[in-house]
Parts: structure tokens; sequence; C-alpha cells
């Protein structure tokens, strides 16, 4: 298993974490930031980095 096998494991392991129900349990809650209701606004923001970070620790194995 290489480095980068590893990084991604990690990556899936904290992406489980950030989307576990009880977590977001803590953000569905009546209120809004800037007009967006808190609930999709954190599960749009923790997709989107999730799907970042996979692309910045792939992005080197090209050959």
């Amino acid at each position: 298993m290489n480095v980068t096998s590893r990084r991604l494991a990690a990556l899936f392991a904290v992406g489980l974490v950030a989307l576990f129900p009880p977590l977001l349990g803590m953000f569905n809650r009546p209120g809004t930031f800037l007009g967006i209701p808190i609930l999709p606004l954190y599960l749009f923001t923790a997709w989107g980095a999730l799907v970042l970070a996979g692309w910045v620790l792939t992005r080197g194995d090209e050959p």
C-alpha cells in the first residue's frame, strides 16, 4: 500500500466522520448564514472540501 493510498484511506475516514449523522445533527438547526440554511451549507462545504482534498492528493500521481 503506497503513501497515496493511505492518504486516500484517511480522507475516506475523515469524510465518514464529517458526514456522520450525529455530527450533522449539530448543524440541523434553524437559522441561516448569508441567507443559506446551515445544514445544506455544511453539507455542500464538507463535500466540496472532500472533493478538493481528493484532487490534491491524487494530482501528483500522474506520470
